[in-house]
């Protein structure tokens, strides 16, 4: 009895679920949905495709559940973030640092969400722009105290420009962290949150 044998015995179904889903996201996010197969994920989950497909009927059905559980789980990082106690400038240097570390920790799901590789299919290429037009209006709500604040309404064009700015600009902060291990996360997210938080109050419409 080989070792592998033993250990898929003694998973869980939702052992193995989990293992299927943290390996489509490092196999889609590397090699993009019409590259990667079925087989290829399995075998990095440790499973069958006869397993796999207990879980999820197609590689369809796989690829937007993990967009659908990744972006929940970004969501919820950044809106611990915005959403948490303390006033402004704290909360802002709490969502910078929740996305960067969420990026570095997950860096997987965040190319897959952030930088995906086009599908070929234009269906879950709709889906993937529909995950990030989601992701951008949740931003853009749980803004929207602070904004209005600013002096910039909701559904406006300076507000949209902003939230935008917000998003692309920490992001970027992001990819030049993963290039600059050395930063530390403090450093990185002092710097950036002091920029962001000194522009949004001299903003008017």
């Amino acid at each position: 009895m080989s070792a592998t044998g033993s250990v898929r015995r003694r998973l869980t179904a939702s052992a193995r679920r989990e293992r299927i889903e943290a390996a489509a996201v490092e196999v889609f996010a590397e090699r993009g949905y019409d590259a990667a197969s079925v087989g290829e994920i399995a075998a990095a989950a440790g499973v069958s495709r006869t397993v796999l497909y207990d879980h999820f009927r197609d590689k369809r059905a796989l690829y937007l559940h993990v967009l659908g559980t990744e972006n929940a789980a970004m969501l919820a990082e950044v809106g611990s973030g915005i959403t948490g106690a303390g006033a402004g400038r704290a909360r802002m240097r709490a969502t910078v640092a929740a996305y960067l570390s969420f990026a570095q920790q997950r860096p997987a799901a965040r190319r897959l969400l952030v930088d995906p590789i086009p599908t070929g299919d234009p269906g879950l290429d709709q889906a993937v722009h529909a995950f990030r037009t989601a992701r951008t209006q949740a931003v853009a709500t749980m803004l929207g105290p602070d904004l209005a604040r600013a002096g910039l309404a909701a559904g406006t064009t300076p507000a949209a420009v902003v939230v935008e700015l917000l998003i692309t600009g920490v992001d970027g902060v992001a990819r030049w962290w993963q290039e600059h291990p050395d930063a530390s996360l403090d450093e990185v997210t002092d710097v950036a949150a002091q920029l962001l938080w000194n522009g949004l109050p001299r903003v008017r419409t």
